[in-house]
């Protein structure tokens, strides 16, 4: 047992500070005030404290002063950290975001582009830092920095490439601005959070070549110098890498530019655990900068120059070269948190000074979450830390456990301490993972000894071959021959192991903060393991935590069986999932499609992979409109479904007969549905089909021919008319009349004032309470949803939520009561 080794929290002072920074940046962040007063209060209230700790200390012989002199500080710290957020987050005196709120019609926009342009195939996108914003009205002076897409618009018959654009161009875009939308469906991604974490405040969107107009270069000699040799790179990894596949993996490990990768791709990598490979990070870091500094040592020595000459030269070069890298690959954080631990180290080594991993950890956060402190809720920042952490605390206790007859060959101690690391880095970014995603893989702990290596060779390959391809062509060819084969071995790790290994992992689709504690508790507990009376402490803590879980979840919440509606926010359509406990799931209409992709591909996908479903039993599509019909074959090529029923009513459309030929190909059963129609049946739920109008049997596939729904779990009663009309709710009512009472109801055809007749809400609304949901998209397209029709669903009683409003509306039932879930 190694006394080093130890956990001593005391001995940790930035790691301390850090902490209470980030403390106060979450205080902040909750109080949601702006202003410094309360921040300058604490601090003076801190420094007072400090100041009677120390005469204290000194008046008494035995004291807490010294406990009571750190609590100080970190109340001065945590102030500190509270005050910077705040400062960060006050809106400028000229912020564009009002703009984006008020404006609805094309606006034009100069400034500075900021970052390295990211180019597919599709689109173009990059930040712009606005100054300059111009309208009907004027020009005005702004402050904001937006995320420009330029991409044609679909519909335009002929498209022209836009103007290349790079870092530091001075530009002016038409285009339209808007405010990006936030968290709408659960599971997916808030796109405004996102890009707020970031500094930016809107979106532009840019569809003809003629509205881009570059203006000047306001570029200085480090981003001049910086396009020079991104451009080299980017010119010799496609000249000297042959596979698509393998251009793309190499532009993400050298510039950090992961545009090129596909969504299958990611989505491999993610599953695997091996989604840190594509991140910029140590690995690079240490690739560069450290065996650069490692390699300038001989070469200085040969000029004869005195040791500690040499060891600054190669310390100021080393760090000089490292933050150039991290300029670079765009600055991300964990790029960032590298270059600063590599540089403190260099820096100990220098100065013969110790530089406790932790310590530069805690120094890295400080210096990150004070250049921005949103920084601190950025999933990004978060996992390399605990990464990080988890490898330097938890890594000794496992390698202590390994027996030493494991590690006699250098091999053998090569794959014991991979396994090791992987092992602490998976643990320790285990409850990050859980709490943002929902899913953390153990299948990492084997693929990344395959991996590492591969990514490792592959990047000291490509960087030789980008190092000499101007001087040694066919060296260079090579050597890009040789990054090429090693990505390909790690391009089928992730493709292997996504097929063998996608089910080894924790899932947790509803974060569990007591779970998550508890977790943190035992691993902390695990790395003061030298330690017993600290390791049996925070053991306690972690049961006690894993305790309060179970019975918070059996005193504040129904436990028992339940049935989940989610009514998704797709838009200008429908898709509502019916899920039960027993694990049957049905799936009604599939949202709509445009130019731009399924809305399906961002609610609907989103939604089955964090909780973890892989098959559909059932899809029912209500009718064949593009606005319902519009996910399927997205869904059928995603995920297993068992069966699809529709109203037999064929459309001449392209979508139509896609939907058709998937159907065919993935050998999916589909067939027509009529009144009285049992579609899932089971020991607790029934579905059956009330519609469509009988008497439309041989007729066309109008709205009226929409599939009805009536689902009957217990006693509660759910009502999904699709996009019926006047005529099918009057045959509703004739036929079932009071019978068509339910709980939870969805209003027809997104609200349209030729639905939602008098007689069919009188009808559909009961005595108790009615859950009328409206799916709806956001800017009220076609009159959607009527005013009157909302006001009529009201006035019978019901309560009216609106996909248009606040996003999904998720409702559940026991069987016996209706809630609402709040899954923001």
């Amino acid at each position: 047992m190694r006394p080093d080794s130890q956990i001593q929290w005391t001995a940790y002072p930035a790691l301390l500070m850090a902490g209470a920074f980030a403390f106060g940046i979450t205080g902040a962040s909750v109080i949601r005030s702006d202003s410094l007063l309360l921040w300058l209060g604490g601090a003076g209230s801190g420094v007072a404290m400090f100041a009677g700790m120390q005469w204290w200390d000194q008046t008494r012989l035995v004291t807490l002063g010294p406990l009571g002199s750190v609590l100080a500080i970190a109340l001065v710290v945590g102030c500190a950290g509270g005050a910077r957020h705040a400062v960060y987050q006050a809106p400028s005196p000229r912020s564009l975001a009002p703009a984006a709120e008020a404006r609805t019609d094309a606006v034009t926009v100069e400034g500075t582009v900021v970052d390295a342009p990211e180019r597919t195939d599709e689109a173009t996108r990059f930040v712009l830092r606005v100054d300059t914003l111009a309208g009907n009205r004027g020009r005005a002076a702004v402050d904001g920095r937006v995320r420009v897409t330029l991409m044609p618009s679909p519909w335009a018959d002929a498209t022209r490439p836009f103007p290349r654009l790079r870092q530091g161009d001075l530009s002016r875009l038409r285009g339209s601005l808007q405010q990006p939308p936030g968290l709408r469906n659960p599971g997916g991604f808030d796109y405004g959070a996102y890009l707020s974490r970031r500094g930016i405040c809107c979106t532009l969107y840019v569809d003809d070549p003629d509205h881009v107009t570059v203006l000047g270069s306001r570029r200085g000699a480090i981003q001049n110098a910086l396009v020079s040799v991104r451009a080299h790179i980017r010119r010799h990894i496609d000249q000297h890498v042959r596979s698509v596949g393998g251009r793309a993996v190499l532009r993400a490990l050298l510039l950090g530019d992961r545009s090129h990768i596909t969504d299958a791709q990611r989505d491999r990598f993610a599953k695997t655990g091996l989604m840190h490979l594509l991140a910029v990070s140590g690995l690079h870091v240490f690739l560069v900068g450290m065996v650069l500094y490692t390699l300038l040592r001989p070469l200085l020595m040969r000029f004869r120059l005195r040791w500690h000459v040499v060891e600054i030269v190669r310390a100021v070069l080393t760090i000089v070269v490292l933050g150039f890298y991290m300029l670079l690959t765009g600055g991300r954080p964990s790029v960032v948190r590298a270059v600063i631990m590599a540089a403190l180290l260099i820096g100990g080594i220098v100065f013969q000074r110790s530089a406790p991993p932790l310590n530069t950890l805690g120094v890295a956060a400080l210096v990150l979450l004070a250049l921005r402190p949103s920084m601190l809720f950025d999933v990004g920042f978060q996992l390399s830390m605990a990464a990080v952490a988890g490898i330097v605390t938890l890594n000794p206790r496992f390698e202590e456990m390994v027996p030493e007859r494991y590690r006699d060959s250098e091999a053998g101690n090569w794959l014991v301490s991979m396994c090791t690391v992987s092992a602490a880095a998976i643990l320790g970014t285990g409850p990050v993972l859980l709490y943002h995603f929902g899913w953390v893989s153990a299948a990492g702990l084997v693929l990344n000894v395959v991996g590492i290596p591969c990514t490792g060779l592959a990047l000291s390959a490509a960087i030789v071959a980008v190092s000499i391809g101007h001087v040694w062509a066919l060296g260079a060819a090579s050597f890009g021959s040789a990054a090429d084969l090693f990505l390909q071995g790690l391009l089928a790790t992730s493709r292997y192991g996504a097929a063998w290994f996608s089910w080894a992992g924790v899932r947790m689709p509803v974060p569990d903060v007591w779970i998550l504690g508890a977790v943190g508790a035992l691993l902390i507990a695990v790395a003061q393991w030298p330690r017993p009376r600290l390791r049996w402490r925070w053991a306690i803590v972690g049961v006690a935590l894993a305790t309060m879980s179970v019975w918070g979840s059996v005193i504040g919440q129904k436990t028992g069986p339940a049935l989940d509606v989610v009514f998704f926010d797709v838009g200008q359509g429908d898709a509502a999932l019916l899920k039960t406990s027993s694990g049957q799931h049905v799936l009604v209409d599939t949202g709509p499609r445009s130019p731009s992709g399924a809305a399906a591909e961002f609610t609907v996908l989103p939604f089955l992979k964090r909780w973890g479903i892989r098959e559909l039993d059932l899809v029912v599509v209500s009718h064949s409109d593009e606005d319902h019909l519009g996910g399927l074959p997205t869904l059928l090529r995603e995920v297993s479904v068992g069966r699809v029923v529709h109203n037999g009513r064929p459309t001449d459309t392209e979508l139509y007969e896609e939907a058709r030929d998937l159907l065919h190909r993935e050998g999916v059963p589909d067939r027509a549905v009529h009144r009285g129609d049992t579609l899932q049946s089971g020991p607790s739920i029934h579905v059956r089909a009330v519609g469509p109008l009988s008497s439309q049997d041989d007729g066309g596939a109008g709205n009226d021919a929409s599939v009805v729904l009536r689902v009957e779990y217990g006693g509660v009663d759910i009502l999904l008319p699709g996009d019926i009309e006047v005529d099918a709710e009057r045959d509703l009512v004739r036929m079932y009349g009071k019978q068509l009472r339910s709980h939870i109801v969805k209003v027809p055809h997104h609200g349209s004032e030729t639905s939602s007749t008098p007689d069919f809400v009188q009808s559909v609304g009961r005595v108790e309470e009615t859950h009328a949901v409206v799916s709806v998209g956001r800017n009220a397209q076609y009159g959607m949803p009527n005013d009157e029709v909302l006001q009529r669903w009201k006035r019978q009683g019901e309560h009216v939520h609106s996909t248009a409003t606040g996003g999904s509306v998720w409702m559940r039932t026991d069987g016996k009561d209706v809630w609402r879930v709040r899954w923001k």
